[in-house]
């Protein structure tokens, strides 16, 4: 007898990473670096001797800008999808 590949008793299991308490946790980390990088920005610009290595803190801010967007998209897509599971 063939096992089935998709047996409907079973639950998925979902991986470590992409849980939402993950993406919760990643979100405020890069919301973190994300202000962090503000204020560098702003110190950065504030010294004459650090002006030029202020591309620093831009990148951390674009890069952390980026992850947090996308964890908060997945979160957000997620409610909503659970959502219409629910009606």
């Amino acid at each position: 007898m063939k096992l089935h590949r998709n047996p409907s008793f079973r639950k998925v299991v979902t991986p470590w990473y992409d849980s939402d308490l993950f993406c919760l946790v990643i979100s405020i980390f890069a919301a973190s670096v994300f202000y962090f990088s503000t204020i560098g920005i702003s110190v950065a610009l504030e010294h004459q001797q650090y002006q030029r290595y202020c591309w620093v803190p831009i990148v951390l801010m674009l890069l952390s800008g980026i992850l947090l967007v996308t964890n908060l998209f997945l979160i957000l897509s997620r409610m909503v999808h659970r959502r219409a599971e629910e009606e």
